[in-house]
């Protein structure tokens, strides 16, 4: 048995077998996600049962071995994905950095972001916005459900994003749901993440006891797969579809 306490792949879970779907044909692209920042402000705003003031542009994944996925599936859905690491490493996918209020990164990354909004050198203003959208408290309070969830252990998690372009969008402008909407429909067009055959390790679906979920997107994939790539291509993607009762009931 591996004494590796990370996995050689790359898990994305969701809650529906359409956003699946939607991630084998179109691949991965930046969704905007709310978040609390080491900033106070929102601290502050967390502490008041508020919302953060801004959300990041980002596809998350976990490289978590499968023997401790188990809690991952309850918060983020039992429809998931599982590539190569390589994959990722290749398309510029990469942790997250932990950190909190006194470590000593937290300082430098605050006040460079703060730099960021005010600096004339565009390089370096991207940069800082770069390093801002993947730093992240190792423990702290999560916006979910539209309330907060308070002591969430983000570093058990073991993050890993991506984030191509990292604009952030202040909370009145994330709520606005036409713009939103907008800005998702660019990132798909410009920074899709494609799924190749070869890449893919694990399709995840919900047990039930008639098999539909497997005999759905094994159909899916034949003829989605089977276009795109080759019918060979297609039966071996099938091969990686599990359900995820077997990772529960290895947990």
């Amino acid at each position: 048995m591996s004494e590796n306490v990370s996995s050689s792949i790359l898990f994305h879970f969701t809650k529906t077998m359409d956003n699946l779907k939607s991630i084998l044909k179109d691949g991965f692209f930046p969704h905007y996600c709310p978040e609390y920042t080491l900033n106070p402000i929102d601290g502050k705003a967390a502490s008041e049962g508020h919302p953060p003031m801004r959300a990041a542009p980002l596809v998350s994944f976990c490289d978590l071995p499968l023997s401790l996925i188990k809690k991952h599936l309850k918060e983020y859905g039992h429809f998931g994905i599982g590539l190569e690491k390589k994959w990722g490493v290749r398309n510029g996918v990469a942790p997250v950095i932990y950190t909190h209020r006194t470590a000593q990164t937290c300082q430098p990354i605050l006040r460079l972001t703060a730099i960021a909004a005010e600096n004339n050198n565009e390089i370096a203003a991207n940069d800082f916005k770069v390093l801002a959208a993947y730093a992240k408290p190792f423990v702290g309070p999560a916006w979910r459900n539209n309330r907060v969830e308070r002591g969430v252990r983000f570093y058990d998690e073991r993050e890993w994003r991506y984030v191509p372009e990292p604009g952030f969008l202040d909370w009145k402008d994330y709520i606005a749901e036409s713009k939103r909407i907008k800005l998702h429909k660019r990132f798909k067009k410009q920074y899709a993440l494609l799924t190749p055959p070869k890449d893919i390790q694990y399709l995840f679906v919900p047990y039930d006891k008639d098999e539909n979920n497997i005999l759905e997107l094994h159909a899916y994939i034949m003829k989605l797969f089977g276009r795109r790539y080759s019918r060979k291509d297609a039966i071996l993607v099938t091969t990686a579809i599990m359900t995820v009762d077997r990772i529960e009931q290895d947990s």
